[in-house]
Order: structure tokens, then C-alpha cells, then sequence
């Protein structure tokens, strides 16, 4: 969620959204969603309930516009490389880890929540749709082995990120992204 994640609207709903984002996303870390309420989060923020009832319904709407906003962010990433190639594929993973880096705390958030649905968009999303994409990703093998191929690598780098995450994403976000990459390589490659 960058500088431009609300491009149309007045600063100071900006800052109010912003700081309401904050607050969640600490009190997302320490408990489950269910369990952060509207007066907490308001509490906390230092603003008034009706304040954070003029942008979400509750604090369920209010992950959901989060989890939305990243998805959307995402998908972005993904369509401007759309026709990939295996050197654009190293893109798309670089410019993912860059992204997750600058906003770690609700990525951190948005994983370790039962109620999301993000990864499970992601790889459902994410898997190749034609034979062409199917080549580009998995280079050899047999064509009946590809959806084994993809769930190995998608749920591989769930775990990878997950693990980077509970190391404390000591590594930069290229070193996260050439690993992946060099991982993605080596289950794909098939004598």
C-alpha cells in the first residue's frame, strides 16, 4: 500500500485511514481479528468511533478492504509482466518481495489471519492458464505432472515467505527473490 493508495481523497482522510491501518495491524499482530473490536482499535487510534464508522462497516470490512487493496496491488504486479518470460518471472518475484518488504507488517498480519482468503487468491490466481504459460513455468516433464509441479512451487514460496518472516526478514528482498527463483528452477528442471 504505497504513497498513492488513496490518490483522490483529502489528506487528512488519508492520515485518519492511514492511522486506522496502523492500529489494526499492531493489534492483528498480538490477537485473532474476532477478537479486536471497534472500540479497542478507536482507543488506541485516538479517534472517534463515528470517525472510523465514516470508512468501514467494522473491523471485518475493514480487513477486507486491507486484504483488497494488496490483492489489487498484486495483481498489478503480475499483469505488467503478463506475457513472462523466464527473465520477466524473475521480475515479477523480485518486484513481489520489494513490495511485501515495504509493507511487512500487514503481509505478517494478513498470513497469520484465519479468516483470510489472500494465498489461497494468489496461487489459485497465479496458475498458469494455457499451455504457453504452462511451458514458460515448467520447462519439460510431462504435462500430466504440471499441476503437481505448480502446488509444489506456489505453496514453496508461501513457505519460504513465511519462514522469511518469522526470521525477521534479516535478507533483502533480491536475495529472497533470487532464492525463490533458484528454487522454482531447480524442481522444474526434469531429465
Amino acid at each position: 500500500m504505497g504513497k498513492n493508495e488513496y490518490p483522490n481523497i483529502d489528506r487528512r482522510v488519508r492520515k485518519t485511514k492511514a492511522l486506522i491501518r496502523k492500529t489494526f495491524t499492531v493489534l492483528l499482530a498480538e490477537k485473532e481479528l474476532k477478537d479486536i473490536s471497534v472500540s479497542e482499535l478507536t482507543g488506541i487510534a485516538d479517534i472517534n468511533r463515528g470517525t472510523f464508522y465514516l470508512h468501514y462497516k467494522d473491523i471485518f470490512d475493514l480487513f477486507e478492504q486491507i486484504e483488497k487493496e494488496v490483492w489489487e496491488d498484486f495483481t498489478a504486479i503480475i499483469e505488467k509482466h503478463k506475457d513472462y518470460d523466464q527473465a520477466s518471472l524473475s521480475l515479477i518475484v523480485l518486484e513481489l518481495f520489494k513490495y511485501i518488504a515495504a509493507d511487512s507488517d500487514i503481509f505478517i498480519a494478513i498470513l497469520k489471519t484465519k479468516e483470510s482468503t489472500f494465498l489461497d487468491q494468489f496461487i489459485t490466481t497465479s496458475r498458469p492458464k494455457n499451455k504457453n504459460e504452462w511451458n514458460r513455468l515448467i520447462r519439460g516433464g510431462n504435462e500430466e505432472d504440471y499441476e503437481y509441479y505448480y502446488s509444489f512451487i506456489a505453496f514453496g514460496c508461501v513457505a519460504i515467505l513465511k519462514k522469511w518472516f518469522e526470521n525477521g526478514m534479516k535478507e533483502s528482498p533480491q536475495y529472497m527473490a533470487k532464492l525463490a527463483e533458484q528454487l522454482m528452477a531447480n524442481c522444474t528442471k526434469i531429465e
